[in-house]
């Protein structure tokens, strides 16, 4: 049974500004934002990418007990049936999409949910907007309502790529990063690494449309290869312990 009364005090790291501007962001993004991110060659590439990834790791004929964390407009709500977003315009995007689904407002910093309610839960295009001194405690409260042996799946740009480019972040927009060493030192407590995979190995969305089929073949290789660490961004596979 849900648990949706409980209110804990902000971490921090991550402010209500913080907060706000993000909310903010995302309300206006709200009804064009399957049509403007996905809706062109690089987004349909990129959709590809994490929906295999998922597809490896989760059985979508068994859903009743995934959550999406950050779910958006529900993109990926086929691996969960419920989902929570910050974004109010966002939820009610999804929950016209998918009628049928537990769709909360709500944030990845309490989870109104009971411990190890979920079986499996994932989060894509969160964790680069967060801070990294929370990633922590944030961890430990997915892991909360995670059972033993559930999966954790989420994807964060690649600090060895941003080094190397020297990539320098402007805003909270993307802003966050994490390297392999550091992610397994942040979760060795809570969480095993399973796998890891690539996401978008070269810079797609500035390659001229005629060509980026035959760039797009060559980029799928590279990030199932031993260079995958240097992808734009890591999808990672956790398995709570």
């Amino acid at each position: 049974m849900l648990n949706v009364g409980f209110v804990r005090r902000l971490p921090l790291g991550i402010t209500k500004k913080m907060k706000s501007e993000i909310t903010k962001y995302y309300d206006k993004l709200a009804l064009k934002y399957d049509k403007d991110r996905f809706d062109n060659s690089y987004g349909n590439y990129i959709d590809m990418q994490e929906n295999n990834i998922l597809k490896k790791h989760l059985n979508k004929d068994d859903v009743t007990r995934n959550l999406d964390i950050a779910c958006g407009t529900g993109r990926f709500l086929k691996y969960a049936d419920y989902g929570i977003d910050i974004s109010k315009e966002m939820v009610s995007v999804s929950k016209i999409k998918f009628p049928n689904k537990h769709i909360l407002i709500g944030d990845i910093e309490h989870l109104p949910y009971e411990n190890s309610f979920f079986q499996n839960a994932l989060s894509f295009h969160l964790f680069m907007h967060l801070e990294f001194q929370q990633l922590k405690d944030i961890f430990k409260e997915v892991g909360k309502v995670i059972e033993k042996d559930g999966l954790f799946i989420f994807d964060m740009p690649s600090k060895k790529r941003r080094t190397l480019t020297k990539y320098k972040a402007t805003s909270w927009h993307g802003g966050n990063q994490i390297s392999l060493k550091e992610l397994k030192e942040l979760t060795a407590e809570n969480w095993k690494l399973v796998s890891f995979h690539g996401i978008g190995f070269f810079p797609i969305h500035l390659i001229p449309k005629r060509i980026r089929k035959y760039v797009i073949s060559l980029d799928n290789i590279l990030c199932n290869t031993i260079f995958k660490e240097l992808s734009s961004h890591i999808v990672y596979v956790l398995k709570k312990k």
